[in-house]
């Protein structure tokens, strides 16, 4: 089942060259996401366009953005329109293929990840973006978790813990208040900053669940922001696959009996223990 985390690359905001919003999606348009899925999930997934799960709840807030997806298609592949972004800001391909600005310093990108989803894309994102001239390369290190909270890293391969029935959850993780949050789960991992999406953010805090047609307003204007600066690159969404065995318990959550979700590593998973049955062979 899809679950509420869709997966992103992330680029410190806060580090140049990626504190430019060219240069940022200059590295998306270098990611081919058919090719992702292929070849990190052998078909398995999908795409993901914005930073939440396309969700029932959610589905009239995608609707509302459908214009600004058109001008910023967080999907698109077009390598030649990345070389373009690249070459605006003065970089050049060396003797080697790679892209250096005018002191010879080369783009280079260090992803760190974690968990499944690190080293089913991590390894085919780095070689697409090398094959483009991106000195790129990944690492899984033991503390990645503490070097993501604190912004110790240029890039990293990391979810949304965000929204599942309106936006306002998702739009939180991007405001810059959220950065100084230490050790949170909802927070600004890509530390972006912008006072005008910010007060937005603020804006749809404020508004009442019963009002959806003010809230995907606000929603628009926000992603009116977000979406030419893409804090972070877009990749797919995230999908558990968590067996069960029925040989002595039954009742696990399923798509008939989804009472919760299945993810043993949540904490919502003491509901589960509260709900199995013995089977009748135990």
């Amino acid at each position: 089942y899809m679950d509420w985390w869709p997966i992103s690359l992330y680029v410190n905001n806060e580090r140049p060259p990626f504190n430019d919003r060219d240069v940022r999606w200059a590295l998306s348009y270098y990611i081919d996401r058919q090719q992702l899925v292929e070849v990190g999930y052998l078909g398995a997934s999908t795409a993901s366009k914005l930073p939440l799960p396309p969700y029932p709840p959610l589905a009239p807030y995608f609707d509302a953005v459908k214009d600004l997806l058109a001008k910023y298609d967080t999907n698109e592949f077009a390598p030649k329109k990345a070389d373009a972004l690249l070459q605006g800001k003065g970089f050049k391909k060396d003797g080697e293929g790679f892209w250096a600005d005018a002191q010879g310093k080369r783009l280079k990108l260090d992803i760190i990840g974690f968990g499944a989803s690190g080293p089913a894309i991590g390894p085919v994102i780095v070689e697409m973006l090398k094959r483009r001239g991106v000195e790129a390369g990944m690492a899984l290190p033991p503390d990645f978790d503490d070097r993501f909270q604190k912004g110790q890293f240029d890039g990293a391969i990391y979810g949304h813990g965000g929204s599942i029935n309106e936006p306002y959850a998702t739009l939180r993780l991007y405001q810059g208040a959220s950065i100084a949050v230490p050790g949170a789960h909802q927070a600004n991992f890509a530390r972006w900053k912008n006072a005008d999406y910010d007060k937005l953010v603020d804006e749809a805090y404020a508004v009442a669940p019963d009002d959806p047609k003010k809230l995907a307003d606000v929603w628009h204007r926000a992603m009116a922001i977000w979406l030419p600066e893409l804090p972070d690159i877009q990749l797919v969404q995230n999908y558990h696959r968590i067996p069960w065995n029925t040989a002595y318990w039954k009742n696990w959550p399923t798509e008939q009996n989804p009472y919760v979700n299945g993810a043993h590593w949540h904490l919502t998973f003491a509901m589960v223990l509260w709900n199995l049955q013995r089977a009748s062979a135990a």
